[in-house]
């Protein structure tokens, strides 16, 4: 049964013997040790300390892995082109188009990836033989196109056609409004790299140009060394000092180089102070380094170099058969770039 209030409060209340002088001090030690970090057992343990690590942003290279880049691969029928040819032995892909995008654009929107300094779009595209983008608009862009493999045909609403190849370039300023059409029109596979930078001013005249890249004299120049082919046509001149300016004139403040590496072969680019860099591994794999600083980067690879006060020298080593290397440079900027990892 219960038990009456009366003797649960006696039994609450029973005195108790007194702990001894003994019990008192051991009872005061558990208190203190509690409220005490343990101490090493042997006085020679070190002690393990946390270091704070350099964070991202305080590197001069941050690697932008070829798995952060969206993969679109869009049905055929949206830029105009027939069923995807399964069965052709030439087709590299299943797809007729496969596109890394390394900033938002289509489909792929990212707040945290939005652009790079003036650099608002590089879309690496491979596109299958016999097919290409249809007529298409653009406005108050510098659309450079670079091409790395095969042949690209450009036609637009100025009257201009053009057919390039590997190391070439096909340049427009859409200004206030012009269409055209992309296209490969031979059998086997097309790999290019389009670039969008912002303009200076909008609402300049459109203008169409091109730079054929397949010439003994630019195979040389790009070859184990840099080659200049687009540049600021307010400056005029090339950033290394030729007195001749680049076969490419932009309508804003940056450069673009490219160079083809032999394995073990070395090239090396200065980075002015405050500009910045978006580096591209187009081909092939290369250690790229910048001060203390080295990175791996393979095929698709690409990278952020962000100068400080003084000149940055880059130094890129091919480490496969050959290396391909893409190269824009570019005021330096802040609070842009990769900020999802």
């Amino acid at each position: 049964g219960r038990v009456a209030p009366s003797h649960q409060a006696a039994r609450q209340h029973k005195p108790r013997r007194p702990h001894s002088t003994k019990a008192r001090k051991r009872k005061s030690q558990r208190v203190s040790d509690r409220r005490q970090p343990p101490l090493s057992k042997s006085p020679l343990q070190p002690l393990h300390l946390k270091i704070k690590r350099p964070s991202q942003a305080m590197k001069l290279i941050k690697r932008i892995p070829a798995s952060s880049l969206h993969v679109s691969e869009p049905p055929p029928h949206l830029f105009g082109n027939e069923k995807n040819d399964g069965s052709n032995p030439r087709w590299t892909n299943k797809n007729w188009l496969k596109s890394r995008f390394h900033f938002s654009f289509a489909e792929y929107h990212n707040p945290k990836n939005s652009m790079y300094g003036v650099l608002r779009v590089m879309n690496d595209d491979l596109v299958q033989g016999e097919r290409g983008f249809g007529a298409h608009p653009h406005r108050d862009m510098e659309i450079v196109t670079y091409i790395v493999n095969g042949a690209l045909t450009h036609q637009d609403s100025m009257g201009t056609r053009e057919t390039l190849g590997r190391g070439s370039v096909q340049f427009m300023t859409a200004g206030t409004g012009v269409m055209h059409s992309e296209h490969n029109l031979e059998a086997d596979p097309l790999r290019f790299i389009q670039i969008w930078i912002v303009p200076r001013r909008r609402g300049l005249a459109p203008n169409y140009g091109g730079f054929d890249g397949t010439t003994g004299k630019w195979k040389e120049a790009r070859s184990n060394s840099f080659a200049q082919i687009v540049g600021d046509s307010e400056k005029c001149a090339s950033v290394t000092g030729s007195d001749l300016p680049p076969p490419v004139l932009i309508n804003q403040d940056v450069s673009m180089h490219v160079s083809e590496l032999e394995q073990g072969k070395e090239a090396s680019f200065s980075l002015d102070s405050n500009r910045q860099a978006y580096l591209l591994c187009v081909e092939g794999s290369m250690e790229a380094q910048a001060g203390s600083q080295t990175e791996a980067l393979e095929q698709h690879d690409a990278a952020e170099v962000r100068g400080n006060d003084a000149t940055l020298s880059l130094n890129f080593k091919a480490t496969s058969p050959s290396c391909h290397i893409l190269l824009l440079e570019m005021a330096k900027t802040s609070g842009d770039g990769r900020k999802d990892f």
